[in-house]
């Protein structure tokens, strides 16, 4: 495990695309368990750099069009406008976020993190455009992505954007900031981001193709567990600091429009395993993370129960009342 943390930390980008995709995700998960302060997590990001613009997509434009098959396909480009839209609203929600900082090291720890965001859509709009055909330009790429989100995804943007805007209108509400945190870094980062790129990882090692791809979404991710870190770290401060009411409701209203992202009922037997599983990992994930935020446990028992329940009605939705892909 020492090994495997190393690698994680001090890899570089070829390395890192080659680690066992439970080793990589194992390092995500550690660095969230180590409970890094923001200075630590900015020396961090210093030490983990990578280019977007450098990697070659080449190969995957020949595995695109020539070695995967149509049903591949259709999941990939599900996962690929998926995170293109989740990667630009990050970037265009940092400004709040970054205005309503009420440390000084937060502040530096987040501008890393807006550069990252930028680096992430980079990327992704790269795959968009050469892989998937999309026109080049990015406002056009987001406009046909949104199109393709699930009601549960768009329900979540758009919950996004109303906490972002409500913090932009009184950037100096702590209680304003740590609810768009609580939103941002640990119900979208910290559960549907890093839950997202765990499933596309995996089944990117499955297949030996798509180099380029696999190399992106594993450097996203572990840019992915530094932003959750500091999250984690500012609310459970925030906590302390006797805001915990605040945070509990953002938790309380978003972790059950998360759970059920990626949830669709009704179709084959396989279909109806798939979403089952994808449920329970959903669950799981949500349970990780709350108990890294110290919260109670008959809280979290309230909330885990809130999810629970949102999964069962969309697993019993009928199939023409749910969009989800």
């Amino acid at each position: 495990m020492r090994w495997t943390t190393l690698l994680f930390d001090e890899a570089g980008l070829d390395e890192l695309s080659r680690l066992d995709a439970e080793a990589l995700l194992g390092g995500a998960g550690d660095t969230l368990e180590r409970r890094f302060d923001p200075r630590d997590l900015y020396r961090r990001w210093e030490r983990q750099q990578w280019l977007a613009s450098d990697i070659d997509l080449e190969r995957d434009r020949h595995h695109w069009h020539h070695l995967l098959g149509p049903g591949a396909r259709e999941s990939l480009t599900s996962f690929v406008t998926s995170f293109l839209v989740g990667e630009y609203t990050g970037l265009d929600l940092m400004s709040p976020i970054l205005a309503g900082c009420p440390d000084e090291e937060y502040l530096l720890f987040l501008g890393t993190q807006a550069a990252d965001e930028a680096r992430h859509t980079v990327f992704v709009s790269r795959l968009a455009e050469e892989l998937l055909g999309l026109d080049d330009c990015l406002r056009d790429q987001l406009i046909a992505s949104w199109s393709t989100l699930s009601p549960a995804n768009r329900a979540v943007h758009t919950l996004e954007n109303t906490v972002l805007r409500e913090l932009y209108d009184a950037p100096r509400d702590h209680e304003r900031w740590l609810r768009a945190v609580t939103f941002f870094h640990l119900v979208t980062e910290g559960v549907l981001a890093l839950h997202g790129q765990r499933g596309l990882v995996r089944g990117l090692q499955r297949i030996p193709l798509l180099p380029g791809m696999r190399a992106g979404f594993t450097a996203m991710t572990r840019d992915e567990s530094r932003h959750v870190s500091f999250g984690l770290h500012a609310l459970r401060r925030g906590a302390l600091e006797g805001h915990a009411e605040a945070i509990h409701e953002m938790i309380e209203t978003g972790m059950p429009l998360a759970a059920v992202v990626g949830i669709s009922p009704g179709g084959t037997p396989a279909h109806a395993a798939a979403a089952a599983a994808s449920a329970r990992d959903l669950l799981a994930t949500i349970t990780v993370r709350l108990r890294q935020l110290d919260v109670p446990h008959d809280f979290a028992g309230h909330v885990l129960g809130r999810c629970r329940a949102a999964q069962d009605a969309a697993l019993r939705a009928p199939v023409t009342a749910t969009a989800n892909r």
